[in-house]
């Protein structure tokens, strides 16, 4: 049926999984996945935040980031320690391994950016980043109904 849409959910859906195939096959030599350099890229801004607070940064569940976590310390990625204000949670630090590959990692997805953009132009660019921000926002807003 020529002139009919793909639904909105079904391309974020492919955008994603194509994104995922790319940073999985680009930071396989890191030991990284499409599940774990978030997290890497999010301490660089953002370091000395624990579990909690970075798991509601990525939107994602605890359950989630404990696995990422766990498997970044193993890594030697990053470090957690103990939280001064609350004695249950810890505060995760990059280490300086980590450190070294956050400029290849935004290396990386800057060039995945640029390549999934080739055909549009700044304004294009612009104008989808601000309708997608939209929408984002609508469906964290309504995602409980």
């Amino acid at each position: 049926m020529q002139g009919e849409r793909i639904p909105l959910a079904k391309l974020t859906g492919s955008i994603y999984r194509s994104t995922q195939a790319y940073t999985n096959e680009v930071f396989g030599k890191y030991n990284l996945g499409s599940g774990t350099y978030s997290y890497l890229l999010t301490l660089s801004h953002k370091e000395g935040i624990n579990q909690n607070q970075i798991s509601k940064e990525l939107d994602v569940d605890k359950a989630m980031s404990a696995r990422a976590i766990k498997k970044l310390i193993d890594l030697e990625y990053i470090t957690k320690k103990a939280d001064h204000e609350d004695s249950r949670a810890y505060n995760l630090f990059l280490t300086e391994k980590a450190k070294l590959i956050i400029p290849d990692i935004k290396k990386e997805l800057k060039k995945w950016n640029d390549i999934i953009t080739q055909n549009l132009s700044e304004q294009q660019i612009e104008n989808m980043i601000d309708q997608l921000s939209i929408v984002l926002r609508d469906a964290k807003n309504n995602r409980n109904i």
